[in-house]
């Protein structure tokens, strides 16, 4: 093969490849996409946004943050952050407490309403997710184990 035609082969590859990287960018958009309104479809309270959801269920899961931890976690500034924990406030799912070590801060609690809706929105997806996942055959199983890597690979790049 000579030089022209082997520079020729490695053009055509690359183009091969970006034609199915453009195709695999498509498809999983759209299939993430689609999960994830099925996901969100079972949240029990549908007055919160994702980003309250997301901010209680840290509460939950971590325990009390100050509005600076909560604003540095989701990255975004404390005045937007104090507009979410004012809703989940006024919702009664998160509480202001004086911080036991430093009585010039606040920290923010997740009641036990804002416990209870993060455990009954994640019984009810994983529910959901299970019963789907059932209905997969083993080789499929073993694939979406391997995708589910992969994707988490890029998501946290």
């Amino acid at each position: 093969m000579s030089e022209t035609q082997s520079t020729a082969a490695r053009v055509d590859e690359r183009v091969s490849r970006d034609a199915v990287v453009e195709e695999l960018d498509a498809d999983l958009s759209s299939a993430v996409s689609r999960l994830f309104r099925r996901l969100r479809a079972g949240k029990v309270d549908h007055q919160l946004s994702d980003s309250h959801r997301t901010v209680l269920a840290l509460l939950v899961k971590e325990g009390p943050h100050t509005l600076r931890e909560l604003s540095d976690h989701e990255h975004v500034k404390p005045p937007s952050m104090n507009q979410t924990v004012n809703l989940l406030v006024q919702s009664g799912y998160v509480e202001r407490r004086d911080d036991p070590h430093d009585g010039r801060k606040v920290i923010l609690v997740a009641t036990a309403e804002g416990v209870a809706l993060i455990a009954e929105t994640r019984r009810r997806l994983h529910a959901w997710l299970q019963a789907q996942l059932r209905e997969l055959s083993p080789d499929e199983c073993q694939i979406l184990s391997s995708a589910s890597g992969i994707i988490s690979r890029i998501a946290n790049s």
